[in-house]
């Protein structure tokens, strides 16, 4: 919906990928404040408080006037929508998590990350509405709105809003992991690789839109685009489940998902709709796996106690990396071009797969010593 956006409102590359950006500063912020609340709310009350704050900056968007005070107006809904989903998303995790066996919580993980696929695939499906009408991108925040305020009252059903499953422990929610910890070798290169990762892959997401439009791909090829993007990312999610399990491979998966989101990017910079739709498919293949996998290693290298603060942690470096990722790109295109924005991406991306190439090999010492 961003070329549509910046038709009504006048942007440049740079200020409209600053929503994307100030939407994740949102996004880090509630991710760090999660931890907080958690201490002191039910998780079933935290997601339901979360949502009710993205429906009201959708809405906020959704209605945000065309004229140039339109811009801090989607600022300002932007910003709700991104502390909404910091603080939502690791609610949900503290609820499924509670609600299955260990064993279980890597297939649920998969789950859950491919689930948000639906997303791509259903704006896929709707690209034709969006990029062509003046209303699209109001209609799709409205819809979110409505999405974000179903989740509110549904979930999770009411037979699971109990003190036991649903109150967050010292054991789910806080944890005493240290920075000085945090930048050991043990985890500094893991981490590093996940923020390149939210650099590329928001860089790539975010002017995609705009790509297809200035090689003047079809409406057919766009909305294919988007549902390949979804499909595959869905693929790639499952794919990672068989890869986890085999200990064989698994210290290279988040090089293979990083990988696939190199060669995407780079794939994408070509002037054609088959180069597109290509680099759709191999940028997908890593997207939803990639956060899987990091979830994993986290999961592993962490106590019970220590993993949540862990997981809070990487998630924030996750979060600058997608703040950088829009600014990032944008200058990029407005400076060289368009054209340049997927080769940003693929830079970041390939960053993040020698910081994975790092850490792999440092994983594979300390198992030996």
């Amino acid at each position: 919906m961003l070329p549509s956006l910046r038709r009504e409102l006048g942007l440049d590359y740079f200020a409209s990928g600053s929503l994307n950006t100030i939407h994740l500063a949102g996004y880090l912020i509630g991710t760090l404040v999660a931890a907080s609340l958690g201490k002191r709310m039910a998780a079933w009350r935290m997601s339901r408080n979360a949502h009710l704050l993205i429906a009201v900056g959708a809405l906020a968007c959704a209605f945000a006037p065309a004229s140039a005070f339109g811009y801090f107006i989607l600022a300002a809904g932007r910003l709700a929508t991104g502390i909404g989903a910091g603080v939502g998303i690791l609610a949900i995790f503290v609820i499924v998590y509670e609600a299955v066996s260990v064993a279980r919580r890597p297939l649920v993980s998969a789950i859950v990350w491919a689930g948000m696929n639906v997303a791509i695939i259903g704006s896929g499906l709707c690209v034709s509405y969006l990029v062509e009408t003046a209303i699209g991108w109001r209609v799709a925040f409205a819809v979110t709105a409505a999405v974000a305020l179903a989740v509110a009252l549904a979930f999770p059903p009411a037979d699971k809003r109990t003190a036991s499953s649903a109150t967050p422990n010292a054991a789910t929610i806080a944890s005493p992991a240290k920075a000085e910890v945090m930048l050991s070798r043990r985890w500094l290169f893991l981490t590093l690789a996940y923020f390149f990762f939210g650099i590329g892959y928001l860089a790539y997401a975010t002017f995609a839109g705009v790509r297809l439009t200035a090689i003047g791909a079809s409406t057919f090829t766009a909305s294919t685009t988007w549902v390949t993007l979804g499909v595959a990312s869905m693929i790639g999610s499952f794919g990672t489940f068989i890869l986890l399990n085999d200990e064989r491979v698994k210290r290279l998966a988040l090089v293979a998902a990083l990988s696939f989101g190199t060669a995407g990017s780079i794939v994408a910079s070509g002037n054609s709709s088959a180069a597109a739709l290509a680099g759709a498919l191999l940028v997908g293949l890593g997207l939803a796996a990639t956060p899987t996998i990091v979830i994993a290693y986290v999961r592993d290298r962490a106590s019970d106690t220590d993993y949540p603060r862990a997981f809070s942690i990487a998630s924030a470096l996750l979060a600058i990396g997608q703040m950088i990722g829009p600014l990032g790109g944008g200058a990029v295109g407005d400076w060289i071009g368009n054209a340049a924005i997927p080769l940003f991406a693929a830079i970041a991306y390939a960053l993040g797969a020698a910081f994975a190439v790092a850490d792999a090999v440092v994983m594979r010492r300390a198992s030996r010593s």
